[in-house]
Order: C-alpha cells, then sequence, then structure tokens
C-alpha cells in the first residue's frame, strides 16, 4: 500500500507539472514579454504607459471570458494621484565627462527642475569624522553648489548622524549628489525645494570641480490611472471571494529613451495572476468560491490603488475567504517569502505541507507582515492576505536592467502549482 500511494503521488505530481507548463510558464512568458515591451512605455506615468498596460489586462480578462462585477460598467475601477515625472531629455556633465542617464546617475524621482552648473563640495568620512572642520564647515552656505555625499567609511554614529542630517538639510545647496554602488529609482507624489540625484561610484572624480547639469520635470497633481478587476463567478458559494492580485504599474520612463521595463517587477506578477485566472476560466469545477483578479496601479508610488480599493471595495472584504498578492515571480530557485505568514498559520501550513508532499520549491520562509505590497491594507482591514515573492539570484530591482531578455522564470511552474494546490485545498 505504501508503495501505490508514492506512485500515486508521484502521478499526480507528474500531472499537475504537466498542467502547469502548458497553463502557466508558456503563457506566462508571453505576458512578461508583452508587458516588458517598449510599447508600455516602463507602465508609469509617460506616454500613456499605465493605461496602455491597464487596457492590455482588461482585454486578456475579456477574452478569457471573466466577468465585470454588478456595480461597474468595465473592468476599471478609476482613481487619481499625483506624480512627479520626467518626460524630458536630462544630461550631467562633470569635468569633460557626459554621464549617461540611466546607467551613470539618474535624478531621485522627487526632484524639481534645474539648469545650470555648479561647484562641487564632497561630504566624506574625512571630513565627518573631524568635528572640528564639520563645524566650520556647518557655519558656511553654499547657494551654487551641490553637496557630494559618500556614505562609504563613515562608520561611527555621531558622523552617520551628521550625513543624515546634511542630506535633510543642505545648508542651502541647490542639490545634493549620492554616491552609489547601485542606482535604483522609484516614484514620487511630491517634489523636494532642492535637487538630488544618485551617481555611481567612480563616475564622478574629485579632482572635477564642477557639475553643469539639465533637468526638466512635470508635476502632475492629478494623475488619472485605474485598477483593472474581473472575477469568475464560483459554484457553491459565490458570496465569497478568493482573491489574487498584483500590481501592474511599474517605474514608467526618464525622457524619451530611458525606460524602466519592470519585467519581474511586476510583469511577473500580472503573468502569474493571469495564468491563474485561465487556469480557472478553463477549469471551473475548481471555482467553489468566487474568484476574484485585480491588477492594481499605483502601487510603485506608495500602494495607492489597493489603498484605495480598500476604501473603497466593489464587493465586501468581509466576504474575502483568502487574499493572495503576487509579485517578483521571475526567480525562484531559492524558495519563496510569505509576508504575512506569521500572522495567517492557517495558510502557511497548508503551503508548507504541499510543498512538502509534491517538492516544488526549495524552501517557503515564514515572514511578518510589512507595508511592501499590495496585500498590506487588506491585512490592515482584517482580510486574510499573504504576499508571496520568489528568492534567487535575479538581483535586477527598480534599474534598467529588469528588461524580459534578463529574467528566466525559474521556478514559475512550481509556484503557480503551489498556489492552484492550495486553492484546491483551502
Amino acid at each position: 500500500m505504501k508503495k501505490t500511494g508514492c506512485l500515486c503521488g508521484l502521478l499526480v505530481w507528474f500531472a499537475v507539472s504537466l498542467q502547469a507548463q502548458f497553463n502557466a510558464e508558456q503563457y506566462g512568458r508571453k505576458i512578461v514579454d508583452t508587458l516588458s515591451h517598449e510599447y508600455f512605455a516602463g507602465r508609469g506615468y509617460i506616454d500613456d504607459g499605465d493605461s496602455r498596460a491597464a487596457h492590455f489586462i482588461a482585454a486578456e480578462f475579456n477574452r478569457m471570458g471573466l466577468k465585470r462585477f454588478p456595480k461597474a460598467m468595465t473592468y476599471f475601477q478609476n482613481f487619481q494621484f499625483p506624480v512627479n515625472t520626467f518626460p524630458y531629455e536630462i544630461s550631467a556633465i562633470s569635468g569633460k565627462d557626459s554621464l549617461r542617464p540611466g546607467v551613470d546617475f539618474i535624478p531621485v524621482a522627487s526632484c524639481p527642475a534645474i539648469r545650470g552648473e555648479y561647484k562641487l563640495v564632497w561630504i566624506d568620512s574625512l571630513l565627518l569624522s573631524n568635528e572640528k572642520r564639520f563645524r566650520k564647515f556647518s557655519k558656511q552656505r553654499f547657494d551654487k553648489t551641490f553637496l557630494v555625499m559618500d556614505e562609504k567609511g563613515i562608520t561611527t554614529d555621531d558622523s552617520k548622524k551628521a550625513f543624515k542630517n546634511l542630506g535633510m538639510n543642505p545648508y542651502g545647496a541647490k542639490g545634493i549628489i549620492r554616491i552609489k554602488d547601485k542606482i535604483t529609482w522609484s516614484v514620487s507624489t511630491d517634489t523636494t525645494l532642492y535637487a538630488q540625484l544618485d551617481v555611481m561610484r567612480n563616475t564622478l572624480k574629485k579632482e572635477h570641480k564642477t557639475l553643469k547639469v539639465a533637468i526638466q520635470n512635470r508635476y502632475v497633481p492629478q494623475h488619472t490611472t485605474q485598477n483593472v478587476i474581473a472575477y469568475i463567478p464560483g459554484n457553491t458559494v459565490p458570496d465569497t471571494f478568493i482573491v489574487f492580485t498584483a500590481h501592474y504599474d511599474h517605474l514608467g520612463k526618464i525622457g524619451p529613451n530611458i525606460t524602466f521595463y519592470g519585467a519581474n517587477d511586476n510583469a511577473s506578477g500580472v503573468a502569474m495572476m493571469l495564468s491563474l485566472a485561465k487556469y480557472f476560466a478553463e477549469n471551473p469545477q475548481f471555482c467553489k468560491y468566487s474568484i476574484a483578479f485585480i491588477a492594481f496601479a499605483g502601487e510603485e508610488a506608495g500602494l495607492i490603488g489597493s489603498k484605495y480599493f480598500t476604501m473603497n471595495p466593489i464587493f465586501p472584504l468581509k466576504n474575502i475567504r483568502l487574499l493572495i498578492n503576487v509579485d517578483l515571480m521571475g526567480g525562484g530557485e531559492e524558495g519563496i517569502t510569505v509576508v504575512n505568514g506569521k500572522e495567517q498559520p492557517r495558510i502557511f501550513r497548508t503551503m508548507t505541507a504541499i510543498n512538502e508532499e509534491l517538492q516544488l520549491l526549495k524552501t517557503i520562509k515564514e515572514r511578518s507582515n510589512a507595508p511592501n505590497s499590495d496585500h498590506y491594507y487588506f491585512a490592515e482591514a482584517g482580510v486574510p492576505a499573504v504576499f508571496i515573492y520568489t528568492m534567487g539570484a535575479y538581483k535586477h530591482y527598480h534599474d534598467v536592467n529588469d528588461r524580459a531578455e534578463n529574467l528566466q522564470l525559474t521556478k514559475f511552474n512550481e509556484v503557480f502549482t503551489l498556489i492552484t494546490e492550495l486553492i484546491k485545498r483551502y
């Protein structure tokens, strides 16, 4: 009997793996490649990137036969928020060296417009570790200056505090340059009073005395965007919902030529969500409960889309039996992390049991709740919600190299199988 049970388990695993291969990875790869295409402009706030992505997702929902909610005329839930954008060419020249935007330097997302040539003053461990020198320095003002701030070698608590305070109050300087070993970007809903640039280490040279910079921003006080929402009616308990979520927005573009494609963050999560939608639409016998799918906008700007939904739900939050948010689905060779797993032990135990049975992933790591993705406001509202992301060697995050051709979808099938099996058993 024991051997027969092992054989049956092996056959189940093999069948599920084939199913995942057909329904998940192949389809998911097409979604990642599509949403990471130049046409979608990084799914941000220049060239209608977020709107184009939303309409693509809605078209996929429609093609699968997913339903709109009765209160909604379309798949969209519209809302507005402010955003700072950079639709124009930007440039920076140090000495005779032109810095490449997106590669050598990047304006911090809250950077205002600035144009001119400015003196460079370096702030480093040599200055901050000498109290007398720093006291003399702090009595100055730097009206036509960029402060170059290099955190390397700053080790004492007092120096770290002085460095941090200087970054928030730069003595009237026109801007701050932060020296980085890796430059990443983000989205900002406001602007600062002074310019801020992140520059790769060894790009600026101390013998260069000036920086010539030209940055033009466009602040949009009311950018209109949309969540994209659809569902499959349940067979037995249609008023109760399983919910899958993923944010489709990314960072967009800087100027006409620098695109942050966001293949892993989060075209891969949308690919997983749409793969799940495709699977359950084709296998309605597994839809005991209604299954809703929500693609959120505004996550990169501060979880704005998911917060808006929890404040304006189109079905009662108390009717959600389980919410699974997926983000960063492109890796997995080191396993997955389940955020809010400690607060939802039943969900976590079921996932680990499935993983042990089917031998899908190296490990499933448990983590407490954190405001790091779109599950957060649901969890705060009392919804049983978890956030799953993969762990592995892929390190491109919020940079220009997070591209489809660099993303392998290493354990996409296995994560897909884990989730579908969880829903069947939950």
